[in-house]
């Protein structure tokens, strides 16, 4: 072989691992001026991925350490996200949702287009049905959740059998009976009696949830020009889609008759016909307030008012199709099971971490309500457990990244930073919410924090689970903060007042009336925060039970 020809072998992998090294520094360019952490910009984009699911909580907070008054920026693999300083949260608020969009994140950061979550683009129908119809009436659903929990727990929880004080302790594995839990009141609100107690329903609300997850997992440790093949090869995209498919078969024709019946309703000279809204024409957050609820809006006025009723009356256009509403409601299903489930569990394990006091001191709040005349308004004054829900969630968020935006056009900061067209941002919330400049002492979990201070004069009214403010973000901040939060608030007390009101809980290792035992860590994948899903509690029926509280039923 002529010398020349091994001089050629020689050199040309050489010459490609440049032009491989030169492609990649080329294509981050419309990033050079935002400096970069967890990687090296000459790195393989699957090596910086891989760290990034292994070390996102290290990535991101120590970005924010070393940057927090200028933008810093990651590699994911999907995209290199770009973690604006909280300085820029007010000048972001003002962006309509034509340059930055929120819906368009939350659809890239699902894979939208493979995992059927796009759907989310077509229309604001779930927006529009959250704040028209969900939230005003929390009041009238807190009933029905009640009911079904306490149905859910008589079939779910252990008996604990036993002879009053001396029932046995028994050990449970909170993250599938919590599932199970979430699940029955969820229905129950979504979908009604007879499909929330259907296993049919409940096996698509939580699976099709959980084989996204595991979908996005996987998909994001591959590169992009893999996620065509992977759409076609995945196991657990099949299933996403087959769950979509059963869904549509189930609840498609009682969608059918729903819409059929408001035609009919349509024909009426009274009738007046129902508007949408642009992407840019959000209609302000309803009032947190649950005490004056509006009347439901179901076709028979004496049915129990559900999501599947409120989204029928609530599509226009193209959204009145069976299918398409089916679908919706499997997507309302992943947005709030897991996530409500979730942040349960996390303050289940926060509680029964603490000394016992604070747990009775829980009880003893419920018991003061009880005596007052237990109502639907009672859990916006259980404060004490609004606090301790808080707290857990500052130290445990869903994710630690928040406020995703995706730049529909190109944008220049007041800052200088130069947000190009799609480009992804976000804030870093776990590393602002557990900064000291915000929180005093981050590193104790004080389940009081929020109670005291509430106390202040004119304060009452704030620091609540639910509200937002500029260095609480779990669940955003402004005009496009989750519309489902005050929902998601109120399903997590009731879920908690039936544990705390029928059960004692405590971490295996804790000693009768004494230690509270170690929480179980907390799980981390890419930028989500997980409970741990393998973790047990101790769990002992307590005399009295759930009947103290004077549920109806």
């Amino acid at each position: 072989m002529p010398s020349d020809t091994y001089a050629y072998l020689l050199w040309l992998p050489l010459l490609s691992s440049c032009l491989y090294l030169l492609r990649l520094r080329f294509l981050r360019q419309p990033y050079k001026a935002i400096p970069l952490v967890g990687s090296s910009p000459f790195e393989p984009r699957l090596l910086a991925t891989w760290r990034f699911f292994r070390n996102a909580k290290s990535i991101v907070n120590g970005g924010y350490d070393k940057f927090k008054h200028r933008a810093y920026r990651f590699v994911r693999n999907d995209a290199d996200l770009i973690v604006l300083p909280l300085s820029t949260l007010d000048e972001l608020n003002a962006l309509p949702w034509s340059i930055a969009n929120p819906t368009g994140a939350h659809v890239h950061n699902l894979y939208g287009p493979h995992t059927g979550v796009d759907l989310l683009l077509r229309s604001d129908l779930h927006y529009r049905m959250i704040q028209r119809k969900l939230t005003p009436n929390l009041g009238a659903i807190t009933g029905p959740m009640e009911q079904e929990l306490a149905l859910a727990l008589a079939e779910t929880f252990p008996r604990c059998e036993g002879d009053g004080a001396d029932d046995e302790w028994v050990v449970i594995k909170p993250y599938d009976v919590l599932l199970k839990l979430v699940t029955r009141m969820s229905a129950r609100v979504f979908v009604g009696v007879p499909f929330c107690r259907d296993e049919r329903w409940l096996d698509i609300s939580v699976n099709f949830t959980e084989n996204i997850f595991v979908s996005v997992c996987l998909m994001r440790l591959f590169p992009n020009w893999m996620q065509p093949l992977l759409s076609l090869a995945l196991p657990s995209l099949w299933r996403g889609r087959a769950y979509v498919r059963k869904a549509q078969a189930l609840l498609g024709p009682e969608f059918a008759r729903r819409l059929a019946l408001a035609d009919e309703k349509a024909q009426s000279p009274s009738t007046t016909t129902t508007t949408t809204t642009t992407a840019d024409e959000k209609p302000a957050p309803p009032p947190t307030t649950t005490d004056d609820p509006s009347p439901g809006d179901n076709d028979d006025e004496d049915e129990e008012p559900t999501v599947l009723a409120w989204m029928a009356s609530c599509a226009t256009g193209a959204e009145r199709s069976p299918p398409h509403l089916a679908h919706l409601e499997v997507i309302l299903a992943l947005a709030s099971i897991h996530t409500t489930q979730m942040a349960a569990l996390h303050a289940l394990y926060d509680l029964a971490a603490l000394p016992p006091a604070y747990a009775a001191s829980l009880r003893a709040e419920i018991l003061t309500e009880v005596a007052r005349g237990w109502s639907k308004a009672s859990y916006s004054r259980l404060t004490r457990l609004d606090s301790l829900l808080r707290e857990s969630q500052r130290r445990s968020p869903p994710s630690v990244l928040a406020y995703h935006r995706l730049m529909l056009r190109a944008h220049t900061l007041a800052d200088g930073t130069r947000l190009p067209s799609g480009a992804h941002i976000c804030l870093a919330a776990h590393a602002v919410q557990n900064d000291a400049a915000h929180t005093e002492d981050p590193a104790a979990f004080d389940p009081l924090r929020a109670w005291r201070l509430r106390q202040a004069e004119g304060q009452a009214h704030l620091h609540q689970f639910s509200t937002t403010e500029r260095t609480v973000l779990a669940f955003g901040h402004g005009k496009a903060a989750c519309p489902g939060r005050w929902f998601a608030s109120l399903e997590v007390k009731v879920l908690l007042v039936g544990v705390l009101m029928g059960w004692e809980v405590r971490l295996p290792g804790a000693e009768e009336g004494g230690g509270a035992g170690e929480r179980p860590p907390n799980k981390v994948a890419h930028e989500f925060i997980f409970p741990d899903p393998g973790a047990v509690v101790e769990v002992r029926r307590r005399v009295g039970g759930v009947g103290e509280v004077g549920w109806p039923f």
